[in-house]
């Protein structure tokens, strides 16, 4: 049964002139869901998003939509860490994340799009696609790209083996045959293979180059990605070694815009911004092996500057239990926190939080890392710049400190004060207006400091804290293209209350160092891989007289598993489960009494090969 954090209410008004509202959904024991009406301007012409998937291939199981949410699915958390076995229960440690973008036009009129829950409920910020260079889209665009496009390190490497052995035969193009679908279906510019794979053609021209898929160009036409001739995907960053393109494990790469309609989360004016989102991670034997990255590239599609620009990750950091978790950060990362308010996370009996599951007593801390910022103005990269947070309204009565509702208040949160516009000032939970100590970092010192500021010593009760690290200011010209990198870390089994993070922050140093070497070590790091638990397949023999199925028990999750004759023909496959009821007469076509082979594969592991003998 699926467990919601809160429920969803929807309110529509239809008269001459169609009303539209953003509503803020209420978690479980909630009550803070507000609506305001807006009228609507234009007509909408992009439907809600529908597509998810999840980046998978460590620890994390991180969802993502094409709405441009991450780490939930509309409903429930979605950031599952550690990643459990079959049967065992999944445990998130972030409920929601979306990208805050706000910007003022020449004419001083503000511009924002910054998602919360909206999409859930068809009051979205951002629609699936690209934008054309006058800041376009309709229904059909934003239709066929409400999809993903997943590459995996093993599809290059399967790839790139392949062009070298064209290569050694003195053949300089690949046949369709010898392209893995991953790397033929790369939305990249000028891609043979992209129309007749997802139905749809790629745009051309200037967007082709700002809006696509990055590629290796090994050869072909100069500009244009045709893996026959030896190009594939690669994630490159500003800094590095483009003769060393980055390929990680997994990368997940998607377009949105926030031009399909209208604002009805925010009540702001469109940007006219075009995102283009990749996810990755890496499969490893250490802290990385709980981590996952996000580059984000903006492009401003309108026709006017945008000054004054700040972008910014909003969160809604739930570690397990959402009612009894603390906030921090650590400015000089660039990185926020959370973590528990105290050593039991949820109810005293370690039972579920209102329906959602908890760490109980073995809890984690988890951090988001600004790891490279935009670049401003005079050419300089974008530190973070502010990070504030408010509360859900059930858990705070102070107006100024609870969900922003119009344009100008996410602008603030944006930008680094309040709601009501009051800036963050030092101590207590950050909200006082006599004071004159202003600072744009909330709770800057780590919970174990006794004479810091943090939420564990500023003493603050139980909250549903939502936060947002931010940089700025800088200005996006028509055409201009900006991005930053952000991640998360996350450490298992602190000591609480108040916990020393010094593993969280040596975590992430790691990770900005892989950053800072553009992920070398990993690009040609090997792990050794594991030994599968014993299987077991009974009966062996197998009869085909006596009939009834072959039992094969206790195989790795997600494995396959495929049958071989003697002679090294393949007879059938099965994928996917951790145990199999094998019907040979039927499966196999009632097979000739002999001696046969079962190959067993699985992400991670090493195949091994059990004998089968079958009998008459």
């Amino acid at each position: 049964m699926t467990n919601k954090k809160f429920t969803l209410s929807y309110l529509f008004i239809f008269a001459l002139l169609q009303f539209s509202f953003a509503h803020l959904p209420p978690k479980k024991g909630n009550t803070s869901g507000t609506i305001t009406p807006k009228q609507a301007s234009y007509r909408m012409d992009c439907a809600s998003a529908s597509a998810q998937i999840d980046l998978n291939i460590n620890n994390v199981r991180a969802r993502l939509k094409t709405s441009g949410d991450f780490w939930w699915d509309g409903g429930d958390g979605g950031y599952i860490i550690p990643e459990p076995e079959p049967g065992e229960e999944e445990i998130s440690s972030v409920f929601a994340g979306a990208l805050w973008i706000g910007g003022i036009d020449p004419g001083g009129n503000l511009k924002i799009a910054a998602q919360t829950y909206g999409s859930s409920s068809g009051n979205e910020e951002y629609w699936p696609g690209p934008l054309t260079e006058e800041g376009l889209t309709d229904e059909d665009n934003c239709a066929n790209w409400d999809r993903f496009f997943t590459v995996h390190k093993t599809s290059v490497d399967q790839f790139k083996e392949n062009w070298a052995i064209a290569l050694s035969q003195n053949r300089t193009e690949l046949t369709p045959d010898e392209i893995p679908d991953e790397i033929k279906g790369w939305p990249a510019l000028g891609n043979p293979f992209f129309e007749a794979i997802h139905g749809f053609a790629l745009p051309t021209g200037n967007i082709g180059f700002n809006g696509l898929g990055e590629f290796w160009d090994e050869g072909g036409v100069a500009g244009s990605y045709d893996p026959q001739f030896g190009d594939y995907p690669i994630l490159s960053f500003r800094g590095c070694d483009l003769n060393a393109p980055t390929i990680p494990d997994q990368m997940i790469f998607s377009i949105i815009n926030d031009g399909g309609g209208i604002h009805l989360n925010s009540n702001g004016d469109n940007l006219l911004m075009e995102i283009h989102n990749t996810a990755y991670a890496f499969k490893a034997d250490d802290e990385v092996n709980d981590m996952t990255f996000y580059k984000h590239r903006l492009i401003n599609r309108g026709i006017e500057d945008l000054d004054s620009t700040y972008v910014g990750l909003w969160v809604d950091l739930d570690l397990g239990c959402y009612s009894d978790d603390y906030i921090g950060c650590d400015s000089d990362r660039g990185m926020a926190y959370v973590y528990n308010a105290d050593g039991l996370d949820g109810n005293a009996d370690c039972s579920d939080c209102n329906g959602v599951a908890t760490y109980c007593t073995d809890i984690p801390v988890l951090g988001i890392d600004f790891f490279r910022g935009p670049i401003g103005d005079s050419g300089e990269e974008l530190a973070m710049s502010s990070f504030t947070y408010y509360d859900g309204s059930a858990y705070n009565p102070n107006n100024a400190m609870v969900d922003p509702q119009e344009a100008t208040e996410f602008y603030r949160y944006l930008t680094g004060s309040w709601r009501d516009g009051t800036p963050f000032t030092y101590g207590g939970s950050g909200y006082s207006p006599t004071s004159t100590e202003y600072v744009n970092f909330a709770f800057s010192t780590p919970p174990n400091e006794i004479n810091g500021w943090s939420m564990c010593n500023a003493n603050l009760g139980n909250g549903d804290r939502r936060t947002i690290q931010s940089a700025g200011p800088f200005t996006l010209m028509p055409g201009a293209i900006n991005e930053m990198v952000t991640g998360l870390v996350w450490v298992p089994s602190m000591t609480y209350p108040c916990p020393d993070l010094t593993r969280l922050f040596d975590a992430d140093d790691k990770a900005q160092m892989l950053f800072d070497n553009c992920f070398e070590e990993y690009l040609t790091k090997t792990i050794e891989p594991l030994a599968f638990d014993p299987i077991n397949i009974f009966p062996n023999p197998y009869s085909l007289s006596a009939g009834g199925v072959l039992q094969v028990e206790q195989l790795p999750k997600n494995a396959m598993l495929s049958v071989f004759d003697i002679n090294g023909r393949l007879m059938k496959t099965y994928t996917g489960e951790t145990q199999l009821q094998l019907d040979l007469s039927v499966d196999l076509d009632r097979p000739s009494p002999g001696t046969y082979v079962i190959q067993v594969q699985a992400e991670g592991y090493a195949a091994e090969s059990y004998k089968l003998l079958i009998m008459e």
